[in-house]
């Protein structure tokens, strides 16, 4: 695993079996552009679920900063938030999760435990609600 800072922002690079991810003004970008629409739908999603944990936007950054750069290709981003969810749900498990994965992106220390007291398990459900709102919003689209 390698880091690298864009603008002042220290950004993972995960490593595939044939390179590096090359971290990017653009890579930067589109990190930031899908942490806004996380943070657009959490605040969706709480006004239908307001008893649901609600993460900071900084919380939703340093989540949405730790998936692989692969996730966030291509113009579609319905699948782009679907496919990020789902990496987040895989790596929340309960059954899987580990601490190493998850880094905070203003230190390289663990996001979880944190002073936001927003554990793994919350963003867990908080990534599920998300996703199944999403699948129930698009299945009302197509209707």
């Amino acid at each position: 695993m390698e880091r690298a800072t864009v603008s002042g922002t220290n950004i993972r690079a995960r490593q595939t079996t044939s390179s590096v991810d090359v971290v990017t003004y653009s890579a930067n970008h589109r990190y930031k552009q899908l942490a806004r629409i996380f943070r657009h739908l959490r605040d969706e999603l709480h006004e239908h679920q307001p008893r649901l944990a609600k993460p900071t936007s900084a919380m939703i950054e340093h989540l949405v900063f730790n998936c692989p750069l692969s996730l966030l290709q291509g113009e579609d981003w319905q699948r782009i938030i679907e496919d990020v969810l789902h990496y987040l749900l895989k790596h929340l498990h309960p059954s899987y999760y580990q601490e190493d994965i998850f880094i905070r992106t203003d230190s390289n220390s663990a996001l979880f435990p944190n002073e936001e007291l927003f554990d793994p398990q919350d963003a867990f459900v908080f990534a599920k609600a998300l996703l199944n709102q999403q699948q129930q919003t698009l299945y009302k689209s197509g209707e």
